[in-house]
């Protein structure tokens, strides 16, 4: 054997010798595991961060550049300005809104025809959002679509109820959610709100309606079909809170909020028009996130909107709407309210959002803020129309 070769030996000798009398010590080897341990743990934590969050990565980089296109204060206070309906259309041609304004030009002193073509918009924004998702993510995402059902059952039961014919109740659907084309084709042929409800015979629909069908034809009036639904659809999205899966805790906060948002619209607009907690009861989605079941009782049982605000204390929601008890003592309209609450859920959404910005975060953050940002644009074409002054459509806004 060579000289280096035996030099090499001795040195793995000497080093084995020192190894081994560190690992004599029982302390020494426990260190030695625990650092195993806690690295490998570390190691397993980021493959399965990477894991659930890789479905995630495509879909919000393209939320993301959604984001980056929202209306700022700028350019809402630029379309507020503008001279003239015509005018403001011409702000939003260089916008997402852009082609979907174009298509109804010749309509544009139709608020309806304006409305439906921002609808548009908002339907094909939730079908790309559904379309590029996980899976995990679109079966929460399904049951958001639903409010496009709910919304064209609405306007083939106002359609309806006012007369109009076939091709008119048609043109103001749209073609989004889970009733197929053909069958809102067919709805649309009815003639009476009675037969819109059977028509729907076969559908999720048809059981909430018929329901609360004897009471319209008592009174004729649609609110409690309405309101039937909007329940439905939130009793919908409370199922989803139930689902499992740290991905969903977001969307279960998120729709949890959303819930107790809209009880509280309920509530506050019932109380304002004088109805007892029996009638309320009929139509508030109970458990939300904030305001169980009890606390909602609590609410619907308060002597006027002085009580409710009373009942909402400990809750987020107290200081949301106390802030603007003074202005609806001026003006005696819950619209007050109401703008505070849809402020709150775009809050809300954003906070989420920051929260958790690589994962389902983005989701629920651009989903909220197109919803507002639509609902602000509406407000800005109906006050065009109707010829208010910038101040008095600023009043008519939701913003940050």
């Amino acid at each position: 054997m060579a000289f280096d070769d035996i030099g090499i030996l001795l040195n793995l000798k000497t080093l084995y010798s020192t190894l081994m009398t560190y690992f004599d010590n029982p302390l020494t080897i426990l260190i030695v595991i625990a650092t195993i341990i806690i690295v490998v743990t570390v190691i397993v934590w980021i493959v399965k961060m990477v894991i659930d969050l890789a479905p995630y990565a495509y879909v919000n980089a393209r939320i993301r550049s959604k984001e980056a296109k929202l209306l700022d204060n700028t350019k809402l206070n630029e379309l507020i300005e503008s001279g003239s309906l015509e005018e403001m259309i011409g702000i939003l041609e260089d916008t997402d809104y852009g082609q979907y304004i174009s298509e109804v030009l010749n309509e544009l002193k139709d608020p309806i025809a304006v409305e439906k073509a921002l609808d548009m918009y908002l339907a094909d924004l939730y079908n790309l959002i559904f379309n590029i998702s996980p899976e995990s993510a679109k079966n929460i995402l399904k049951v958001f679509s639903k409010k496009f059902d709910i919304k064209n059952i609405k306007t083939l039961i106002r359609a309806k109820y006012y007369g109009l014919n076939a091709e008119e109740t048609y043109s103001l659907l749209i073609p989004l959610g889970n009733i197929p084309i053909e069958k809102l084709k067919e709805l649309s042929e009815a003639k009476t709100v009675e037969e819109v409800v059977r028509g729907l015979d076969g559908t999720e629909y048809f059981k909430v309606l018929q329901e609360e069908l004897s009471n319209y034809e008592q009174t004729s009036s649609i609110t409690g079909l309405e309101l039937a639904l909007d329940r439905y659809y939130l009793n919908e999205l409370r199922k989803v809170m139930m689902i499992e899966g740290k991905e969903e805790d977001l969307f279960r906060e998120f729709i949890g909020t959303l819930i107790d948002v809209e009880n509280l619209k309920v509530i506050l607009k019932g109380k304002a028009d004088g109805l007892s907690a029996d009638e309320l009861s009929k139509y508030v989605s109970l458990s939300g996130y904030e305001l169980p079941e009890w606390k909602l009782k609590d609410l619907m049982s308060a002597e006027g909107i002085e009580g409710i605000l009373s009942g909402l204390e400990g809750t987020s929601y107290a200081n949301v709407l106390s802030e603007y008890m003074e202005e609806f003592e001026k003006t005696k309209s819950v619209f007050t309210f109401e703008k505070a609450l849809d402020r709150f859920i775009l809050e809300k959404g954003k906070k989420l959002s920051v929260r958790k910005p690589f994962g389902v975060g983005p989701i629920i953050g651009l989903i909220v803020s197109k919803e507002l940002e639509v609902k602000n644009l509406k407000a800005i074409i109906k006050g065009k129309i109707e010829n208010l002054k910038p101040d008095e459509i600023r009043r008519l806004l939701i913003s940050l």
